[in-house]
């Protein structure tokens, strides 16, 4: 039974979920079938080892049921009802955690007409509310439901007094509405970038101009300022309109959940990325701020490991500033914060990509070849790597067939998105064009050589989406200054 999905969840669980949930499944309240609850507390024993000498259907069932005919089916079906305990499990352990808890008490205390009780309670949760100091989502969903349970208790009473219990709901709800809005708004730009897709967001104007035309109604709302600062960083792409973002996030840093500090500075690193990308090179000292920030904290952390995207951007972002101690330094100091499952794959990139700055060719073509290359950013990333290797070794043939396989994979790869695609498919036009020219320039007229190159420096010049502009401008500057330094032929 190692593949049924009750065992993948429970390799899932630390210590005390299993725990929890033996203890869960042993509550009359919720379960009462006694073989079920033998399952769980042999499993509870086994736990963390699930193999196949404990857990195989023949080992389970000989534990189970000593001395009694195998009976698949039996099993099957105790599995089924053991995986669904284990849903009820895990939305207890949801709803434990959910800070809503204090309006579904309050809105059975109404249900049963407890009404002091109820008053109580609304008092007591009304001072818990009022100390809160996040403005996030869920204090939103928080909101609304106090809001309309005090709705539903004016709508019970009697003797009915003036209540605003209806116009507070309203307005949390527009403040609801417009932050939500702006965070998918916000995300639906960053999938842009990444994935082919409609990712329109309709009623998205109107409530642009609820702020604009409304502004001091949402000026004590810090998500909403947050996200619309973010929002017109990404329209505007301007280096002024990201501090601006940033600037207001970090004044307001203290009003938003660990999880959600962590996911807006992913919306600034994204953005500093996107603007390098279209050759803004004085991003790259800002996004290098942004990530030695998130390092003291460690915001770049999941599980307790450094992320190897974060490694690798970091790396190559201090690279891209000649920071090549600083680069070296973090990749061997940060390894054993990688996840042991990323980590041998995560140095040996970011290793080559060192290399290669320090003019290590060797080392690089060796290192790459124990990349692992199944997700697309270390493949891209490799053959981009490995397409500025070969023209540095002069290894102008293989040069060429990489850019044709490359253009083949391009082609084959149709959830890439265009801003990714085209960036890549100019690195390796425009390098094998450079490649070509480097190679013939010793064997051509000079007043040839510096027409072709004119002709690759207005190319690169009008094109918007390249990366590695940076290194393919420089090997640009470089055959032009050889070029003016050999002898008219």
């Amino acid at each position: 039974m190692l593949d049924h999905h009750l065992i993948s969840l429970l390799r899932t669980f630390n210590r005390k979920e299993m725990t929890r949930f033996w203890e869960f499944s042993h509550s009359p309240y919720h379960h009462k079938h006694v073989e079920t609850q033998q399952l769980i507390t042999y499993l509870n024993k086994c736990y963390p080892e699930f193999t196949d000498s404990n857990c195989g259907r023949a080992s389970l069932w000989a534990r189970l049921f000593p001395g009694q005919d195998f009976d698949n089916a039996k099993l099957a079906v105790l599995f089924t009802y053991a995986w669904r305990l284990a849903e009820q499990f895990l939305v207890q352990e949801q709803l434990a955690g959910s800070q809503l808890q204090e309006s579904w008490l309050l809105e059975a205390l109404r249900q049963h007409r407890q009404w002091q009780a109820y008053e109580r309670q609304w008092r007591k949760s009304k001072r818990e509310q009022e100390k809160i100091k996040t403005r996030d989502t869920q204090y939103y969903h928080t909101a609304i439901a106090f809001a309309e349970e005090a709705n539903q208790y004016f709508l019970l009473r009697e003797n009915r007094e003036q209540d605003n219990s209806l116009v507070e709901k309203e307005h949390v709800l527009d403040q609801y509405y417009v932050l939500e809005k702006l965070r998918d708004a916000l995300e639906l730009q960053v999938r842009r970038q990444i994935l082919q897709g409609d990712y329109s967001a309709r009623l998205l104007e109107g409530v642009l101009e609820e702020l604009r035309q409304n502004a001091a109604a949402y000026a004590g709302a810090p998500a909403i300022q947050v996200y619309f600062h973010l929002y017109q960083m990404m329209e505007q792409a301007t280096l002024v309109a990201y501090r601006r973002a940033l600037a207001v996030f970090q004044e307001n840093e203290d009003r938003f959940q660990f999880p959600e500090v962590a996911a807006i500075y992913n919306y600034l690193q994204n953005f500093c990325i996107a603007c390098i990308n279209r050759n803004q090179t004085v991003f790259l000292r800002e996004i290098f701020r942004l990530y030695n920030e998130q390092l003291a904290r460690q915001l770049l952390h999941e599980d307790g490991y450094l992320i190897e995207w974060h490694y690798k951007n970091i790396v190559t972002t201090a690279l891209r500033l000649g920071e090549q101690n600083w680069a070296n330094d973090f990749i061997e100091t940060q390894r054993a914060a990688l996840s042991p499952v990323a980590a041998e794959n995560a140095y040996r990139f970011n290793k080559a990509a060192y290399c290669h700055a320090v003019g290590d060719y060797g080392q690089v073509l060796e290192l790459l070849t124990q990349v692992e290359y199944s997700d697309l950013r270390y493949n891209l990333g490799a053959k981009a790597l490995l397409l500025r290797t070969y023209y540095e070794l002069n290894e102008f043939d293989a040069l060429h067939a990489l850019v044709e396989s490359f253009r083949q994979y391009l082609q084959r790869n149709r959830l890439m998105a265009d801003s990714r695609r085209n960036g890549y498919y100019h690195l390796f036009r425009l390098t094998r064009r450079v490649a070509g020219l480097r190679a013939q320039a010793g064997y051509i007229p000079q007043e040839r050589a510096v027409l072709s190159l004119e002709k690759i420096k207005q190319d690169v010049e009008q094109t918007d989406a390249i990366f590695n502009r940076a290194w393919l401008e420089q090997k640009i500057a470089e055959i032009a200054l050889e070029i003016s330094r050999s002898p008219g032929r």
